[in-house]
Formats: C-alpha cells, structure tokens, sequence
C-alpha cells in the first residue's frame, strides 16, 4: 500500500455495517444451510415477511427488500450469538445448581438425570430463540444475570474472605464450622479462638498492648465476612430458584421442549418439524410439477369436458376450472408444506400454475 492509500484510509470515517466488514454469516451461507435457513424462516414468519420471501423465490425483489434482508440478517445473527451464549453458560453443574433450588424443576431433572436435562435445554434453547424470542430473552436475562453476579460481586467476596483465610492460622473448614454454629454465645466464643489463633508472635505483643485491640478487629472482620457470605448464598440461591422456575415454565409450556423431553425419557423420538433450506425446498416443490404432465393433463381435460364444442365465453370458466384441478393434484402429490420455506415454495409453484392459464389453448 502506497502512501496515497494509507492517506486515504486514515480520512475515512468508520461506517457502522460497511463493506467489506460483515457481521455474522451472510444471507447465502443462512439460506445455503438446512439449520440456518430453518430458523431464519422462522424468523421471517415471526415478522410477517411471507411476501418478501415469496419475492426472493421468484427473485424478483423491490426498491427495499435489500434492505429489509439485511435488517433481518443482522437480527438472526444477534440472536443466535446470544442463544449459543446462553447455551454455554448451562452446564451440567449449573443445572444441578438450579434444580436444587427448584422443587419443580428438580423433578424434570430426576426424569432423565442433569446430563439429559442439559441436553434437552440447549439442543431447544436455539429453536426457542426464533419461535419465542419473549420467553428465551427471560431465560438469557436469567441465565446472564446469575453469571454476572457470580462472577462479579460473589468472585470478589469470595477471593476477598481467602485473603482473609491466608492471614490466619486457621483453615477454611474450621471457619465454616465456626460459622455453622448455631448458638450465638457458642459461635462468637468459637470465632474469638479463630482471631486469637491468627496472631504471630509479634501480633500478640501488640495485641497485649492495646488491651486486645487486634483480636477485636479480627473477630469483627470474621464476623461481618460471615454476614456478607450469608447475604451471598441467598442472593445466588435466588437467582438459581428463578432460572429454576423459568425454566420449568419454559420446558412445561414448549411443545419442542415437551417433546424432547419425551424423547431423552422413552428413547423415542417423535418426528418434528421437517427442517429445509431454501434450496432444497425449491428443488423438492419443483421437482412435484412437471410440465409434459401439466400439457397431456390439459389435453385430457379437453376432451373430458367437450372443450372444442363450448362457446367462446364458457372456455374461460373451464380453464379456471382445469387450473384448479391441477393445483389440487400438485398439492396431494406434494404433500402437506412442513417448514416456512415449503410453504412459501407451495405458494411460488401454485401461482406458477395460476400463471400458465394464459398458456392454455
């Protein structure tokens, strides 16, 4: 690179989505991908976008589809970082963690065990993402909340009391134990012989002269670090009960989560929603029509019906007549459209048929 364009670049003004910058996986690698292109359709379903989907089959987009597809592409993106994010963040342990403090959920959990339980939330969780994104952002805003404050204030009490743990000549089991004390008098007296135990030689000379100042300060630190420990478990115990229960909600009330939960419980797997991309549901819809058969059906038609013998004004009602029939024919060959690119595919191909009428002699 010249100086001219190391110039030039230092001018420039960064633009939010500018090319040759892209964020995610561009529109022909989602459509191109069976997985992908199924939950993007859902997506598209989800806004009321069947008539720009239609448009891109018969590729034949206007003034602001590019636009709106793009709009559309940076949000499947958004969402599935967040969902394989949320996927990361339940683990095994966690769900353990979770059902402990969920009466309810533990009992999905003792069905098939954490391990299962773990598979059947993150192999759903992205279909959830796409189908009700509502409900999934009240699993992520959970599931990222309860991360944040583990990782945040509980890490930092926590490194904060093994510091404190370091100092003393005590180990952390006889402090839990200490804590654990339930009478008062018996607790304070067993944390007192824990601060007196922390003093070195040369503390317990200045612990003497300041009339027992130091094992004061070290007994009121054991003490309010036993508070603050306290007032932690509770808010992390709150935050497991409440994924505990969305997610109890979520696996109850979610026909995909019911049913892969059946699954992981009786072995069985009931067959779901068929999952297409967009190509293969243009070849699999294409492939149903076939235009020898559309003529010799016509043909046949013609004769069935005396179509030479009506007069002028009736052969319009016998070609409507015939063109539904073969919209009929080409939806029971076909077969009932399973997944959203099927059914905008079905649409395509059918007023394809509507279109031949004009080619009907």
């Amino acid at each position: 690179m010249g100086i001219l364009d190391t110039f030039r670049k230092s001018k420039e003004v960064e633009r939010p989505n500018a090319a040759p910058v892209k964020k995610g996986f561009t529109l022909a690698e989602i459509l191109q991908d069976k997985e992908k292109s199924h939950l993007f359709g859902k997506l598209l379903e989800r806004y009321g976008r069947e008539d720009l989907s239609l448009r891109l089959t018969k590729g034949e987009l206007e003034e602001n589809d590019i636009a709106n597809l793009e709009q559309d592409r940076l949000h499947f993106v958004e969402i599935m970082d967040k969902a394989e994010k949320v996927k990361g963040l339940l683990t095994t342990e966690n769900v353990v963690e979770f059902a402990h403090n969920h009466p309810e959920f533990e009992q999905i959990v003792n069905l098939v065990g954490p391990e299962k339980a773990k598979k059947v939330i993150q192999g759903q969780l992205v279909e959830l993402a796409f189908a009700d994104e509502y409900r999934f952002d009240i699993i992520a805003d959970r599931v990222e909340t309860y991360e944040s404050y583990k990782n945040g204030e509980y890490k930092k009490l926590n490194e904060k009391v093994e510091k404190m743990l370091e100092d003393g000549n005590f180990t952390e089991q006889e402090y839990i134990d200490a804590l654990n004390i339930q009478d008062p008098k018996a607790k304070k007296k067993a944390l007192q012989e824990l601060a007196s135990k922390s003093q070195g030689k040369f503390k317990k000379v200045v612990n003497f002269l300041s009339r027992g100042k130091f094992t004061r300060g070290k007994l009121e630190e054991l003490e309010n670090n036993g508070i603050s420990m306290e007032k932690a478990l509770e808010e992390l115990n709150s935050h497991q009960s409440e994924i505990g229960s969305v997610l109890f909600g979520t696996m109850t009330a979610d026909k995909g989560m019911r049913e892969a939960l059946h699954a992981e419980i009786t072995g069985v797997k009931k067959e779901g929603e068929k999952k297409t991309s967009f190509g293969d549901a243009r070849r699999e819809k294409a492939a149903v029509f076939n235009q020898a058969s559309f003529d010799a059906a016509w043909e046949e038609f013609k004769k069935r019906e005396a179509y030479g013998a009506a007069h002028h004004y009736e052969k319009d009602g016998l070609k409507d007549m015939f063109i539904e029939e073969q919209k009929q024919a080409y939806r029971e060959k076909s077969g009932e459209a399973k997944g959203f690119w099927e059914s905008i595919f079905s649409s395509f191909f059918e007023e394809e048929i509507n279109s031949k009428k004009n080619t009907l002699e």
